[in-house]
């Protein structure tokens, strides 16, 4: 068993420092918008665009969230998932998740992402027994493997975190209003800004996301090219930041559907459930 867990631990280190190295290659098409564009000019501030982004995100309550790119090393990595936004009464957790991210190297990985437990499931192939495809690592873990699978789940929370990309908006100062189109054929805004990744992470209160901003801190990178495409309410259909690198520009996509839709988030079944608590520390 202690192999099988060691093979798990292999895997979801590959697999989430794909999909939580945060930034995406921003694959070809996927920031193409229709429309005719008016002359760039200053419409406001980033943090009133963010209180009423985030106030028609909250009035909502659900939505999907889908993501592709490739990685610095080339690995192509596509995700999506279904959102539920939680009420302010839960500090910490700002939404429950429904996750699924997939890659040719590491195969097909789905996470649920609730307030009190983080659900993995991981390829057949990779370690854990057939008949319990799920791993749990609950939030007050008592074994020395959830301790270890914690910060990979803080880690994969932070990187699709509507709230935290949003966010983005509070560092930023003028917003500039590009010009109106589409996106998926829904009559969009779009809006641009520079954001002061030194204030990102003073404003930041998850610590995946503060992770990564001192990641980008020490690799030089001060500021990001910031876009967020909103509708005519001022719900965001698209966000899409540029991280400039020694390599290249770096890029982080996130497109929004099915605003307030029902879409069911649940734990897994017990009996297919592989607690890590359940191993003796």
């Amino acid at each position: 068993m202690r192999r099988r867990i060691a093979l798990v631990l292999v895997s979801l280190v590959t697999v989430v420092a794909m999909a939580c190295g945060g930034w995406l290659l921003d694959p070809a098409g996927s920031r193409e918008q229709a429309g005719s564009q008016s002359p760039a000019r200053p419409t406001t501030t980033g943090p009133l665009l963010y209180a009423a982004v985030t106030r028609q995100m909250a009035d909502r309550g659900t939505a999907t969230y889908t993501w592709s790119g490739t990685s610095g090393g080339g690995t192509t990595v596509a995700g999506t998932g279904s959102l539920h936004f939680l009420a302010a009464s839960n500090p910490g957790r700002s939404f429950d998740a429904d996750v699924t991210l997939t890659s040719p190297e590491t195969g097909r990985m789905r996470a649920v992402l609730l307030p009190t437990a983080t659900f993995l499931a991981l390829p057949p192939a990779k370690g854990l027994p057939r008949n319990k495809p799920w791993l749990k690592v609950s939030e007050a873990t008592r074994s020395a493997l959830g301790r270890q699978l914690q910060p990979m789940g803080e880690q994969l929370r932070a990187s699709i975190d509507p709230a935290q990309n949003v966010g983005l908006l509070l560092a930023a100062g003028q917003v500039t209003e590009v010009g109106h189109g589409t996106v998926e054929g829904v009559s969009a805004t779009e809006h641009r800004a520079v954001v002061d990744l030194r204030r990102a992470l003073q404003l930041a209160d998850d610590p995946g996301v503060r992770a990564q901003y001192r990641a980008m801190l020490a690799a030089g990178v001060r500021t990001l090219e910031y876009e967020l495409w909103v509708d005519d309410s001022s719900l965001p259909l698209r966000v899409h930041a540029d991280v400039p690198r020694t390599t290249g520009v770096f890029s982080m996509t996130g497109v929004f559907r099915r605003w307030g839709d029902r879409l069911p988030i649940a734990a897994p079944t017990a009996k297919q459930v592989f607690d890590a608590d359940a191993l003796k520390n």
